[in-house]
């Protein structure tokens, strides 16, 4: 079974201690996480920082089930980007610990027979606050190259997939559903996800980033389109897997 949940920004305490993830999911199970991961932060520079994450990584390698995240804004990109790719579900992925894994930007993965368009990355607001390869990391805007191998990925699936996860979401779930305004220095990433909000079909769009629970059905060109905030909720991805075309 497949189980997706919002930001975890390094909590070790969501998925011990009775918390939010502390669940009975098994061997069979992936949990998949919007964005905003967080277990991969400090570097070498800050060995006291970096053994930390590493002993949360080690102790999240002992649960039975299988972890797989997005990147989102507040992640350490270049440290990221050091973890071994393998192939996995149908692409590549980066190893993180035999049970964890980062699913990259722009890549179409087959995980229990079900295909998910992912690509995380976001704009940090409270960039201002955070120092450049500290706790800030211009790898979480997207490249060229990624939205590239995004849309050449969509075309080849003929723009339809199960599921897309992202940490952010399109810029007009922003404006009419959170209620925010959204931010120009995210403008590219939020306007290529408009795009793919009207261009591909799918089932549901998870997406994290944004501090709230919350569920959103979309009239768009004669169709229902979903969209789910995570932050706290774990959700059953079969809860999602009914597609209906007037709900509105």
């Amino acid at each position: 079974m497949i189980y997706i949940t919002g930001d975890t920004h390094g909590d070790i305490n969501r998925f011990f201690d009775g918390g939010a993830l502390d669940t009975k999911l098994t061997k069979n199970d992936t949990l998949i996480v919007c964005g905003d991961f967080g277990f991969v932060w400090f570097d070498e520079s800050n060995p006291v920082g970096f053994n930390q994450d590493n002993d949360k990584l080690d102790r999240l390698s002992y649960k039975p089930y299988t972890i797989l995240f997005v990147d989102g804004n507040h992640e350490n990109h270049d440290r990221l980007s050091k973890f071994p790719e393998v192939e996995k579900y149908g692409s590549t992925v980066h190893k993180i610990r035999d049970n964890i894994y980062h699913l990259e930007r722009g890549r179409i993965y087959t995980i229990e027979g079900k295909t998910f368009f992912t690509f995380g990355g976001a704009y940090s607001i409270d960039k201002y606050m955070r120092q450049e390869g500290i706790s800030w990391w211009s790898g979480e805007i997207p490249n060229d190259e990624e939205y590239k191998r995004g849309i050449k990925a969509i075309k080849n699936a003929d723009y339809k997939v199960d599921y897309i996860i992202t940490h952010t979401c399109p810029s007009e779930i922003i404006k009419m559903y959170l209620h925010h305004i959204p931010d120009p220095h995210d403008g590219e990433l939020t306007g290529f996800f408009d795009y793919l909000m009207y261009e591909v079909d799918f089932k549901c769009w998870f997406f994290g980033h944004w501090h709230t629970d919350d569920y959103f059905k979309v009239p768009m060109r004669g169709k229902t389109k979903k969209f789910r905030a995570l932050l706290f909720d774990v959700v059953n991805i079969e809860e999602y897997e009914e597609v209906k075309y007037d709900e509105y």
